[in-house]
């Protein structure tokens, strides 16, 4: 670096006082590679969590690194706030719980109607596809790759699981207070479906064409909900969502976003994708600095506490432009540990690897204050090969999907030397760890180790209270009747079931604060959970109309207009006249519940149904496609 970039660096933060003066007088000279610690962010913009501060795993030495050097202390933690996710077998992420916590082998003969015998990993009905959901024109929704339509479904729900599509997506500002800070990036597999559609193509009959580029798996989701922050591809094979999220953790760092969504997809489509092992899968988190999350009030899945990327040579002493010292050294170095093995009594095989083995994962643990794997569970593409098979882009955020899960719900999945059961409790057992590595094809290694979740006292997310404890206000809203329809049978059956149910405050709470208000919408005033089933159940069967604002006629008197609403939304809420609050939101008013709920007042632990989509199959030219 020269003098300038040193300055640029320092400036930035991403260079203390002592990296600086050894860089300006020559003092840096090592040569391994280093861990340049972020500094801490102030209290302000703490408070204001505006970013947050990431270790990052660099080559370019600054000083004398050491690989027994002591860990650098994390400068920040980041929080998974939001997840979802399609696997095979598993429609949802309490599916693929249940395959992950068994030991379940996915692997299954092609579904019908897709062509080939080969044993692999696979979802069903690819093909189809909700567009009037996201307001999409069919014929455009049928050119769209089927790894984008997914990826679209998979991140609304993960946005939902957080909490975070309605006032409080506006919420998430830039520095300068641009609404809907949120970047997004992704891994996503080759683009079979323009493979498909080239095979009809000719300058006879031109037809219109899918886009090629994997560009469109972001962008197309930044541009739907108006986000504002970075939108980015990346292809590094299976490392491909994990290197997303390391890019992720750097945007929140530097400010560019005030929450990203890392995810990935990859479907086998085109008969050449598929061989035996091969696997389908589409993910999707939401990340948010820890500071942010908990001023928020949202739940907590896991935490980011740091990790690396870096590249590996498949093999190190293959011959290239240059590398002749390089790869001799390494062999010398592999001879001299193999015959230092030998002298103490142990096989050759036995040496230790060369020096460039563990090199990302010891940076990982740098970057998260780890001093070493004492205590962490490492993870890799091994521990999804039963679920996900050989997946491509997908490997990386299925295994970071069952890391989470496992630090969510405190139980160990079962994997190479150990049996599923409970993680142990009480004092002594600091937070678990989890370090998920994947290394892709071409030999890009990513790291990401990932800390279990453990609220103290003072971190508590503060619960709202209104003036008297009474009825809540219960809210849901859909693109049509249909979808309000089948979103309430979800709810229904929630509520009706015989899992664990949401109280009611926090659940409606949740629906409130967290979820768009679409044009269709069904309110109700309860006061206990039954009286709410009673009235989703009576809606469903009875096809009880709904207010329906598609064709105009929104907020009739034009309060939305009138600076003085805002104050006489407050004070209904306040004297808990929910009625009055009902009518005016069916109206079309739009209300900024998030105002009206005092700070922190997210919905956290409250896990609840998705909204509802109706899929019908969209395919090249109107065809069914694969099943």
């Amino acid at each position: 670096m020269d003098e300038k970039e040193v300055l640029t660096r320092f400036k930035n933060g991403h260079l203390d006082r002592a990296q600086v003066a050894a860089l300006l007088t020559g003092a840096g000279t090592g040569t391994g590679p280093v861990v340049l610690t972020l500094p801490e962010p102030s209290a302000a913009e703490a408070a204001e969590a505006v970013g947050v501060a990431v270790g990052v795993a660099v080559a370019e030495p600054v000083s004398g690194g050491r690989p027994d050097a002591a860990p650098a202390a994390p400068a920040g933690a980041v929080a998974v706030v939001g997840m979802a996710g399609r696997y095979p077998g598993a429609p949802d992420l309490a599916a693929f719980w249940r395959q992950a916590r068994d030991g379940y082998d996915t692997a299954s003969a092609p579904p019908p109607g897709r062509p080939g015998e080969e044993l692999g990993h696979y979802l069903e009905r690819v093909q189809d596809f909700d567009p009037e959901f996201f307001g999409i024109d069919p014929h455009e929704a049928a050119l769209m790759d089927p790894q984008e339509r997914l990826f679209l479904e998979t991140a609304w729900e993960a946005l939902e699981d957080a909490g975070c599509t309605g006032g409080r997506l506006d919420a998430l500002t830039a520095a300068d207070g641009t609404p809907r800070s949120v970047g997004v990036f992704t891994g996503a597999g080759p683009g079979d479906y323009a493979l498909l559609a080239a095979r009809t193509w000719s300058r006879e009959r031109p037809r219109p064409m899918p886009r090629g580029g994997q560009w469109s798996l972001p962008n197309r989701l930044s541009a739907l909900l108006g986000l504002t922050g970075p939108s980015q591809s990346v292809d590094t094979a299976e490392s491909s969502v994990l290197v997303a999220l390391h890019l992720a953790l750097a945007a929140l760092h530097r400010g560019e976003c005030a929450a990203a969504l890392v995810g990935g997809a990859r479907l086998l489509l085109h008969p050449s994708s598929r061989y035996p092992g091969a696997g389908e899968g589409v993910g999707a988190l939401l990340l948010k600095p820890l500071a942010r999350a908990l001023a928020d009030g949202d739940g907590i899945h896991c935490l980011v506490r740091g990790s690396a990327v870096g590249h590996t040579a498949p093999d190190p002493t293959a011959p290239g432009p240059g590398r002749g010292s390089w790869s001799a050294g390494v062999r010398a170095d592999r001879t001299d540990r193999a015959e230092r093995t030998e002298r103490a009594g142990g096989p050759a095989s036995a040496a230790a690897p060369a020096a460039p083995a563990g090199r990302v994962l010891r940076e990982a643990l740098r970057a998260a204050g780890v001093g070493g794997m004492a205590g962490v569970v490492r993870e890799g593409a091994e521990a999804v090969r039963g679920l996900v098979g050989e997946a491509g882009a997908a490997t990386g955020v299925a295994a970071l999907t069952r890391a989470a899960l496992q630090l969510g719900h405190r139980v160990p999945a079962p994997g190479a030397g150990r049996a599923p059961g409970r993680y142990p409790e009480g004092e002594g057992h600091g937070p678990r760890r989890i370090c998920v590595g994947v290394r892709g094809a071409g030999g890009v290694e990513a790291e990401v180790v990932l800390e279990e979740y453990l609220p103290g006292a003072a971190e508590s997310p503060l619960v709202p209270e209104r003036a008297a404890v009474g009825p809540e206000l219960f809210l849901l809203s859909a693109p049509t009747p249909a979808h309000l329809a089948a979103t309430a049978r979800r709810f229904a059956d929630l509520l009706g079931g015989t899992g664990p149910v949401p109280p009611l405050d926090r659940l409606a709470r949740g629906l409130r604060t967290g979820r768009a208000a679409m044009d269709c919408r069904f309110a109700a005033v309860v006061g206990d959970t039954g009286e709410l089933l009673c009235a989703l159940e009576e809606f469903v069967r009875d096809g009880a109309p709904c207010a329906d604002l598609r064709g105009g006629g929104a907020d009739p008197l034009g309060l939305g207009d009138v600076p003085e609403t805002d104050g006489y939304l407050a004070a209904l809420w306040q004297a808990g006249h929910l009625h009055q609050l009902r009518g005016l939101w069916l109206s079309g008013l739009d209300v900024d519940w998030a105002a009206l709920e005092p700070a922190g007042g997210g919905a956290a632990g409250a896990a609840l149904p998705a909204s509802a989509y109706l899929r019908v199959p969209l395919w090249l030219g109107g065809e069914e496609g694969p099943a």
